[in-house]
């Protein structure tokens, strides 16, 4: 286990819930009103307890081979070639799954305090950070993690702030979306939560595992509640017709509140939620550049980090408007729901190839 890369099982709790919540929480509620109305908090609910099955059988998948990762643990199931193939489609998702984050946290700073810089300009800025601390490893940025969750306090009493201006009959009636639409909109719901299958990639690292499933778990559960309150109160605020329109309904619930004396107190609070998003995107920049290590054998080196670096910066500024980022956002979404179910197909096969199994 490597020094700077090994982290406590309650730094994976704070890596889990800040990859779910950094991104997820921008265009959560405005999709989920397009598919169900004024019903997405029910489809999280339901999407939630979905994400804590899975969460229960990949921690299940790890122990059954102890210390290895997914890579390896791929190899002793579908053998050196097969395995290796599998390898490589998974750190393709890590990878773009990195370039969808990098382009919606460019896409929501433009949208938010700097609408005419150029797509090519915002990307080294927002990507320069990261580009420090993944190189670093993943005890320091576990440890700068800590650093967001004062923000997450800050949005729940921004919350409480703007309780008067809930409409709570823009809730009701309940279920009227029905359940056909409330179980077709789990799929959206997903996105929400990606960021819960790092663990899969990061379980080496993790120096006390024995602890890993109740504090995984938690942090799911979390992420769950968060995204049920955020959504809610967009919901009571705005209205699901409304809501349905806006693009970055997060920021828009910022810009409801004035506060005396410092007036545009949402420009301070999208500038702290900067911090959750690229603490978000850093986990899966980690976890694909720690992949290409891994799977195609590569060195540590200034050269190839560098490298990796500039080719997300190139991809990442691709799409120029919202509908572009939408599109790449859906596909990292069924990407996601594919990595699930593979996960799920390893385990049950670890029960027909043993090979590997710890037996204790």
């Amino acid at each position: 286990m490597e020094g700077s890369n090994s982290i406590k099982s309650s730094q994976v709790y704070l890596v889990i819930f800040v990859a779910q919540t950094g991104i997820g929480t921008i265009m959560l509620p405005s999709v989920l009103a397009k598919e169900v109305g004024h019903d997405g908090w029910i489809s999280l609910l339901i999407t939630g307890g979905l994400i804590l099955l899975l969460n229960l059988l990949i921690v299940m998948l790890l122990r059954r081979y102890s210390d290895k990762a997914i890579y390896d643990i791929n190899k002793l199931i579908f053998g050196k070639v097969a395995g290796t193939c599998f390898n490589a489609l998974l750190v393709s998702y890590l990878f773009a799954t990195t370039i969808g984050s990098a382009s919606l946290f460019n896409y929501f700073i433009r949208i938010t305090v700097l609408p005419s810089t150029p797509s090519w300009a915002l990307a080294p800025f927002i990507t320069l950070p990261s580009f420090y601390l993944v190189w670093q490893g993943l005890k320091p940025m576990s440890r700068f993690l800590f650093c967001s969750l004062l923000n997450y306090f800050i949005i729940i009493i921004l919350i409480a702030f703007l309780f008067r201006h809930f409409r709570f009959s823009f809730l009701l009636p309940l279920g009227e979306a029905g359940i056909p639409r409330i179980l077709s909109s789990i799929k959206t719901s997903f996105f929400a939560f990606i960021g819960f299958e790092l663990i899969a990639f990061l379980y080496p690292y993790i120096t006390n595992p024995q602890r890993v499933l109740k504090l995984y778990v938690s942090a799911s559960i979390t992420s769950m509640i968060f995204f049920i309150l955020i959504v809610i109160s967009c919901t009571a605020v705005f209205g699901e017709n409304l809501l349905s329109i806006l693009s970055m309904p997060f920021y828009n619930l910022s810009r409801i509140y004035n506060a005396p004396i410092l007036e545009r107190i949402d420009l301070y609070l999208i500038a702290l939620w900067f911090i959750p998003m690229a603490c978000s995107m850093r986990n899966y920049i980690f976890a694909a550049y720690d992949g290409l290590q891994k799977v195609f054998k590569l060195k540590k080196s200034r050269v190839t980090y560098t490298a990796f670096f500039i080719i997300l910066l190139a991809i990442s500024s691709i799409p120029k408007d919202f509908n572009q980022v939408l599109i790449l956002i859906a596909t990292i979404n069924m990407l996601g729901i594919g990595v699930s179910l593979f996960l799920v197909l390893c385990f049950l096969l670890s029960f027909i190839r043993k090979k590997g199994v710890c037996t204790k």
